[in-house]
């Protein structure tokens, strides 16, 4: 019933954002691999999002639609002892829904929640192991005692601001929180930006302008978790398998790059996180994003 209600949502979903004049669609990609030949820890990251550019009585702001997947697993690949593991196996399949409105120049609030599923129903498995099947050519991960299949609702905001220092260079910060069943965190980030600056953040990639320069970002998000379901499991129950002491205080280090090339924009950034627990093995974990918006209109 958990799944057909899910699969429910999605059409609903699909059917509120299509009422909008599409204006963008965006891919993004977070993997591991590019740096070691191991899926470990935030192994997978893939998000497909729809934005539609709106102005109204001088108001401007975007809607998001945003379909994603989340992907954990322990650093020993072929393992199949719970036991010995250093992180839970995880997946997270969600919407999001969201609206980001300018306030300024220079600054934005945005606004939305999500809904999801993890366990089973988050085609997790199966996506990690077709993609080793299709391209890696390596045997199937066992994925034992992974995080249960439940379903999350979490509430999504933050607020952006950017700061001209001169020409082309500008400090931007950003406040945001997740508050639900699935995370209860806050965070800041804060960053250096050489090129032009606008009302949204650089990681963001919406195309809202017709320059075509290059921008460079170099910045960290500093977070603070009160509660995180991929490591603690339910807040309502014991269901969970395998838990693990979650790290409270996470930091992750972020460098990117930003072109765009008519209605075409691509996105790169490096990101190096800090533990999550503190029985992962490695004191920090990077991968790449790769991001590409398309404008439609």
């Amino acid at each position: 019933m958990k799944n057909i209600l899910f699969l429910k949502l999605i059409v609903l979903f699909l059917s509120i954002n299509f009422c909008y004049s599409q204006n963008q669609i965006n891919l993004d990609v977070d993997n591991d691999l590019y740096f070691d030949s191991r899926d470990m820890y935030y192994s997978s990251g893939i998000f497909v999002s729809f934005s539609s550019l709106k102005n109204t009585d001088d108001k401007i702001f975007f809607n998001h639609f945003k379909i994603g997947q989340l992907i954990y697993t322990p650093s020993s690949r072929y393992e199949i002892n719970p036991n010995l593991y250093d992180y839970p196996y995880s997946g997270y399949l969600f919407l999001e829904l969201s609206k980001q409105k300018q306030i300024s120049e220079n600054s934005s609030f945005t606004f939305g929640g999500n809904i999801g599923i993890t366990g089973d129903a988050s085609l997790a498995k199966g996506m990690q192991n077709l993609y080793h099947d299709l391209v890696l050519d390596l045997p199937h991960l066992a994925w034992n005692s992974q995080m249960p299949q439940e379903f999350q609702i979490n509430l999504v905001a933050n607020y952006f601001k950017g700061f001209k220092i001169e020409d082309n260079v500008n400090i931007t910060t950003k406040l945001y929180s997740e508050i639900g069943t699935y995370q209860i965190m806050t965070g800041v980030n804060f960053g250096l930006l050489i090129g032009d600056i606008n009302w949204t953040g650089f990681s963001d990639n919406l195309i809202n302008n017709s320059k075509n320069k290059l921008s460079f970002y170099l910045g960290t998000h500093q977070e603070y978790y009160f509660h995180d379901y991929k490591l603690e499991g339910s807040l309502f129950n014991e269901d969970a398998p395998l838990t693990m002491t979650s790290n409270k205080y996470r930091n992750t280090i972020e460098v990117g790059l930003k072109k765009k090339f008519r209605n075409l924009q691509i996105l790169t950034t490096f990101n190096s996180m800090s533990k999550d627990t503190e029985k992962q093995r490695t004191s920090r974990h990077p991968f790449l994003k790769i991001s590409l918006s398309y404008q439609l209109n």
